[in-house]
């Protein structure tokens, strides 16, 4: 399975990459992903996607938009992937 991963800042200066495709033995959920780069990009990179360390609440700052959609539910985390999803994540910075 293949997943098209989009790193917008500040996550790109982590992974040394905007665009990435990764391949990934079976689907994964959402959750199993995050987990997968956190192995593969370190525990900093993991740092930017929950709020204050807490697993359970995401940053407030952040959305993960799955095939052009962001959304967060309750399940959010337990969503499956399939082969060819595109999976971008960004910080919505605002500021004048």
């Amino acid at each position: 399975m293949k997943l098209n991963l989009e790193f917008s800042p500040p996550f790109n200066e982590i992974t040394g990459k905007v665009f990435q495709t990764m391949e990934f033995e079976k689907p994964l959920t959402l959750r199993e992903l995050l987990q997968r780069l956190k192995e593969k990009f370190g525990q900093k990179f993991y740092d930017l996607i929950w709020e204050n360390g807490n697993e359970n609440q995401f940053n407030k700052l952040l959305s993960i938009i799955i095939n052009g959609h962001s959304y967060r539910h309750e399940k959010f985390l337990d969503t499956v992937l399939k082969d060819g999803d595109d999976i971008v994540f960004i910080y919505i910075y605002f500021g004048g």
